[in-house]
């Protein structure tokens, strides 16, 4: 299954690590979700979810991509 890393920003803690991953487990397609606090990276492996829906699910739950 294809991965897809997004590098999130406000991501600061277990808190934010379980809505990051219930918000995102919740899109049809995902099947796993990891995040790093330090580094706000998040890896997903999905079956067929586009990087435009978790980009947008992402900045909806208040944890937009970093600015490159």
């Amino acid at each position: 299954m294809p991965q897809e890393i997004f590098f999130a920003q406000n991501i600061k803690c277990n808190g934010c690590v379980a809505r990051v991953r219930e918000g995102l487990l919740g899109i049809s397609g995902i099947e796993s979700v990891a995040v790093d606090i330090p580094t706000g990276r998040v890896t997903v492996t999905a079956v067929a979810t586009t990087r435009p829906v978790i980009h947008a699910k992402l900045a909806e739950l208040g944890y937009p991509e970093k600015s490159s």
